[in-house]
């Protein structure tokens, strides 16, 4: 099926046009990339593929459904339906009502401080996890968060004592547990999150086993900060960052709105909320306010993408980028490798006059990729700024005392075992580790059945935080509650419980007596009690109540008082510029595994890459203009299409010609398959697939951490050419969630390093490629200024000022010169002829107490995937698998598109001038009043509502699929298997039917939303506004207002009530991925409501009043209630390549 072909106005030309695309083969806009956009979807979503790549006809579908029947008919004759059974409570507790949900406050600990919590319980079942709105520092949740509640019920959660991978009994490990201990000789292991209760029970093990140490390891977590601020301020001492009051902010590779966190990031969104927090602001009254983020990094992060100006720097000349800017300042260091020339002196010298203009309003932030001096640096520029006391504030935390990794191994001579408390997992992360843990006994205390459980001389399996009582701190010491929600599902030992084992003498265990007061009860209990200091028990006791309800106690960590002036100069050894012969390699902190605790996390390996849009995998990215040093840009860019011969003979480090291998034409975007490619450093090699990632610096790899921890039988058919061997001894390590994901790329890594240099990168032999799923083109919406941005500076080639700018932001792309459109929902005005082009929104079908809508706000959306993942935990979305995404058959209800944007052919052009920026955009279905959708559908299935909803009837559908062809926003996605019934996880389990394996284990259900329909095959599905929490919210207003009306009548029940007593709370109803967004990019609403904020973006009648707003794909028609702010770009316009930024779609038309 083609799409209708739009005739656009020539695009301007000329050196300063900024363009924007969202893959190698849109910037080149190559012959294969127009065939494919022409298709309606990806062949393989359209139609019915098998397993060995064939069409199914018509025809073939009616055989194989006759051989079904006919089947049935013989073998299973005698079959009976399974009978369930619905079973009642005896004894109902009164506060469960079906339909209902509690909520409890908790937090999830975890380093860089606890993440306060309401988790909503639905029958004494955990089904999703929401911010904590009256915590001190509610600062939303990241996709982790979201997705945490489903390793609650990963059916490969560990389950029984191991020893070295093999069963025992309670009582022999507790047999073994106490031999290991009784020689007093233990290292403590735990992760990077900060407790009191551990900290005190801390000081009683140290008082019983007098030879006990103490320490903390987590992969990714990066010595040389802590080292840095332990040795200026003092043991214990961590500093952070406050974005409140920071105007110009530097961060030297440091991604601390993500994975590198540094400090609560609200108040940096906060100053980024053009329109302010509650849009009741025009955007030319906040100019003055906005912040100004300069960022320096090898490879795109998401704080890069929100940058107002980038330079992609080699990790390896990031010590001589931050002398550089130290010499800026007057500080007397030498600049290892000499002083930068040209465009990049310029933009360091601009960026340090811009910093030293906001003194004590600005901060310099360095990655925790890097060592001690170099963090001793950025405190020395700190110190001239200002900043410490103001933007950066050392606290004094309960981590004192708590040895390093270096520590743990030069200190094993002297332990007998080492208990490990850490989510980490160390024999997968650390040579090192596991080679000292083979000289002593190990204990791990664990969820899942990872490589150190396996390797274990004692595995005890861990209770989920939601199963635990703890406590922790947050960023800036506020002491927050974790509440277990449910008892331990596979009866789960918690790190408390295990401590005061220790020094009980016994394992205790909340399963084995769940009348007991739980040992880690009394312990958090003790606690706080101190923690609260109150007079008497009735005080404590009311504190402890108010602690439970709320989830936290007013608390801060105390202010370091130690200053910095001891602190000298470091001297810095110069590090050769990376080069094409000898490349840097960037080891990243993976958006989806984290450091690989997450990899059996299906939403999570399901999500895309928020830059690169891989998924279930990672890879070996390098930049575009190193890809063309290389020799193998256009044949990269050709595997970008599906069906193209790629790899014309190019060896990638060689001459030598390789053979040529077809591609099977699947999928959509890029190709199923990717070259492979052996990386070699320090003697050791990878191999892995080779993708260009824009942004990156040249001649850089980066390849993200985590993956390869298990392979099978399976795996090999993942290649093509000759394949690859990969040991499957290590595939007990992992379900069959993170099987065959990815590759193992912590061996190539030194223990301490976080990067290397001297890298060389060579082509695998026979032409061997490997099986990829990116979705970077799925459900491509083609047209210009789709997600679009604005400039606070004056644009050089049309001369518009940023309230020029701000004018035009509804007239950019086909809008400036599409007609305009008439609503079938308007009617003539006063009951007569339409004159003057006056319009009034139809009554006869409008819900006059409820109209919903919502406003995504580009200006402080980073892409994140926290509203992709909750969406997916809110709404009962299935996961489809590695394979069903590379056909582009994701069932994801939010597609979160990336734009990147940069001068026409910037790859040619000077890498820090022009580098590009990055635009990241979610759309779901948009609830058109004029839904395209609607009218094509033959059975009624999808419809309008009376409050503007375009609704699914999912008991009506037939499968189509037409609305989905008719969906201009291509919002829409079918379930072309039965994919939350069979699991899609298995190889061509899918195309058996009922004859294929179920879903694995039997806990995943438990975690489904019951006010949400489980979709099954052959229906179509898409984003519904939350209509659950939508009728929950009416129907709690409907019988709030029957209340008040009888209270105020006398009980008479002939009481009117308005459509305005029947609207729910001003903002009081809150979506899914709305709850879920840390930066508040996501504001919903009713628009009747003249208080909500929603009123102030769009009227009553759907017309957009803010100065920012727009909506996507006006130009046809369809009013959407969903409309965007666009972003708006602060440059510094001393910078180099200043007349670029901003500027990608002003001129679009």
């Amino acid at each position: 099926m083609s799409k209708r072909k739009w005739q656009h106005p020539e695009a301007p030309a000329g050196e300063n046009v900024t363009k924007a695309w969202r893959s190698a083969g849109q910037l080149e806009d190559t012959t294969g990339l127009r065939q494919w956009v022409e298709r309606e979807f990806p062949r393989a979503a359209e139609t019915m593929i098998d397993e060995n790549d064939r069409e199914s006809s018509r025809r073939d579908f009616l055989k194989v459904m006759g051989a079904s029947t006919a089947l049935a008919g013989f073998g299973l004759a005698s079959c009976r339906r399974p009978e369930t059974l619905i079973v009642p409570y005896v004894n109902a507790p009164e506060w469960v009502i079906p339909g209902k949900p509690l909520y409890y406050a908790s937090s999830m600990p975890q380093a860089g401080g606890a993440i306060p919590a309401v988790v909503t319980n639905h029958q004494g079942r955990p089904t999703k996890l929401e911010p904590n709105r009256i915590h001190p520092e509610n600062d939303g949740h990241g996709a982790f968060m979201q997705a945490s509640v489903l390793n609650l019920y990963n059916p490969a959660r560990s389950r029984d004592f191991l020893n070295k991978g093999n069963k025992v009994s309670r009582a022999a490990a507790e047999k073994q547990l106490t031999e290991f201990t009784k020689s007093g000789k233990i290292g403590f292991v735990f992760g990077e999150d900060d407790s009191a209760t551990r900290t005190r029970l801390r000081v009683e093990l140290a008082e019983k086993f007098s030879g006990a140490k103490f320490y903390s390891y987590e992969a990714l977590a990066g010595a040389g900060r802590k080292e840095s601020n332990e040795a200026i301020y003092g043991p214990g001492v961590d500093v952070i960052a406050d974005f409140s009051d920071a105007k110009c902010i530097l961060s030297v590779d440091s991604d601390f709105l993500e994975l590198d966190k540094q400090g609560p990031v609200k108040g940096f969104y906060d100053r980024r909320h053009v329109n302010g927090r509650d849009y009741d602001k025009t955007a030319l009254e906040t100019k003055d306010s906005l912040n100004r983020l300069y960022i320096a990094e090898p490879n795109f992060s998401l704080t890069g993408g929100m940058a107002d100006h980038r330079a992609p720097v080699a990790p390896s000349q990031i010590g001589r980028f931050l002398a550089a800017l130290a010499v800026e300042f007057g500080v007397s260091v030498t600049i290892p490798g000499g002083v930068f020339e040209g465009k990049k002196a310029q933009w360091i010298k601009a960026c340090a006059v811009d910093l030293m203009k906001h003194r004590g309003e600005a901060v310099v932030l360095l990655g925790s990729r890097y060592g001690k001096d170099l963090h001793d640096l950025a405190h020395l520029i700190n110190t001239k700024l200002g900043s410490f006391g103001k933007t950066l504030k050392p606290v004094q935390t309960n981590k004192a005392g708590l040895g390093s990794v270096k520590q743990l191994i030069s200190d094993v001579k002297q332990l007998d075992t080492v208990i490990l408390l850490t989510p980490a997992n160390p024999v997968h992360e650390s040579a090192a580790l596991a080679k000292a843990f083979a000289k002593v006994k190990v204990v791990q205390l664990g969820e899942t059945l990872n490589a150190t459980a396996n390797t274990a001389d004692l595995h005890i399996p861990a209770a989920n935080y939601l199963e635990s009582w703890g406590d922790s701190y947050t960023s800036y010491g506020v002491y927050t509650i974790v509440q277990p929600m449910i008892l331990p599902l596979y009866g789960g030992v918690s790190e408390f419980e295990l401590l005061t084992g220790l020094l009980d003498g016994e394992l205790h265990n909340s399963m084995l007596d769940v009348k007991a007061v739980s040992p880690a009860y009394s312990a958090v209990r003790k606690t706080f009690d101190a923690v609260s200091n109150g007079s008497n028990a009735k005080a404590k006791q009311a504190a402890w109540m108010k602690l439970l309800r709320e989830g936290f106690f007013k608390s801060e960590y105390a202010v370091a008082n130690k200053g910095i002036a001891a602190v000298s100069a470091p001297s810095l050894t110069a590090q050769p510029v990376p080069s094409v012969d000898a490349l840097d390699i960037v080891y990243s902190t993976d958006g989806s595994v984290l450091d690989g605790r997450y990899i059996d996390n299906a939403w999570l390996q399901e999500a895309p890459d928020p830059i690169t849009k891989v998924c279930w995998d990672n890879a070996i990215y390098v930049a575009p203009q190193t890809a063309k040093d290389l020799g193998i840009y256009d044949e990269l860019v050709e595997l970008e299409k599906a069906g193209a011969a790629w790899w014309s003979g190019i060896g990638i480090a060689t001459e030598t010609k390789i053979k040529k291998t077809d591609v099977p034409e699947e999928g959509e975007g890029p190709s199923l398959y990717a070259p492979v490619a052996k990386i070699s450093v320090n003697g050791k090699t990878l191999e892995g697939p080779v993708i260009v990632s824009f942004g990156m610096a040249e001649n850089v790899i980066s390849i993200s951490l985590g993956y390869g921890q298990g392979y099978d039988e399976n795996f090999a058919t993942e290649f093509k050419g000759s394949g690859v061997a990969y040991s499957q001894d290590c595939k007990s390590n992992v379900s069959c969630v993170g099987m065959n994901t990815g590759f193992n790329a912590y061996p190539l890594r030194a223990e301490d390093d976080y990067y290397a240099t001297g890298a060389t990168i060579a082509r695998a032999e026979n032409g061997t490629t490997y099986k990829m799923a990116r979705t970077q083109e799925h459900h491509s919406m083609y047209g210009r200024a789709i997600a679009r941005e604005i400039s606070t500076a004056t644009d050089e080639k049309t001369h518009k000022d940023y309230a020029s700018q701000i004018a035009n932001v509804q007239k950019q792309g086909m809008d400036s010169h599409a007609p305009m459109n008439m609503s079938l929902y308007k009617q003539e005005a006063n009951g007569g002829p339409l004159t003057g082009g006056k319009e009034t929104a139809t009554p006869h079908l409008s819900d006059k107490s409820q109209q919903w809508a919502m406003t995504i706000d580009l200006n402080v959306c980073n892409g994140c995937n926290a509203c992709l993942v909750a969406c997916q935990a809110e709404n009962n979305i299935p996961v489809v698998g590695k394979t069903q995404v590379a056909m582009g058959r994701e069932m994801h209800w939010i597609r979160m598109d990336r734009y990147f944007a940069a001068p026409d052919k910037y790859i040619d052009a000077d890498e820090w001038e022009k580098s590009p920026e990055m635009i990241p955009q979610p759309v779901a279905c948009v609830q058109c009043e004029s839904a395209p959708c609607e009218t094509v559908c033959p059975v009624n299935a999808t419809v309008h509502t009376e409050d503007g909803l375009n609704a699914m009837a999912y008991n009506r559908c037939i499968g189509t699929r037409y609305c989905a062809n008719n969906c201009p926003y291509k919002a829409r996605r079918f379930n072309f298997f039965d994919y939350n019934k069979r699991n899609p996880l298995l190889d061509k389990n899918l195309y058996k039917g009922p004859l294929g394996e179920k879903q694995e284990g039997d806990s995943k259900h438990l975690q489904r939303n019951p006010n949400v329909s489980v979709r099954m095959r052959g229906v179509m599905e898409k984003c519904t506004y939350c209509v659950q929490r939508l009728q929950s919210a009416k129907i709690d207003a409907k019988k709030l207002a029957k209340e008040k009306a009888l209270a105020t009548a006398g009980g008479s029940t002939m009481s009117k009530i308005t459509a305005e007593q029947l609207m729910p709370k001003t903002d009081g109803v809150r979506v899914a991925c709305q709850d879920a967004c840390q930066a508040g990019a996501v504001v919903f609403g009713n628009l009747l409501d003249s208080k909500s904020m929603i009123s102030r973006i769009k009227n009553k009648n759907n017309e957009i009043i803010n100065d920012r707003a727009y909506d996507l794909l006006n130009y046809i028609g369809t009013r959407p209630r969903t409309s965007y702010l666009a972003r708006v770009k602060n440059p510094n316009i001393s910078m180099p390549g200043a007349k670029y930024v901003g500027k990608a779609t002003i001129n679009m038309h």
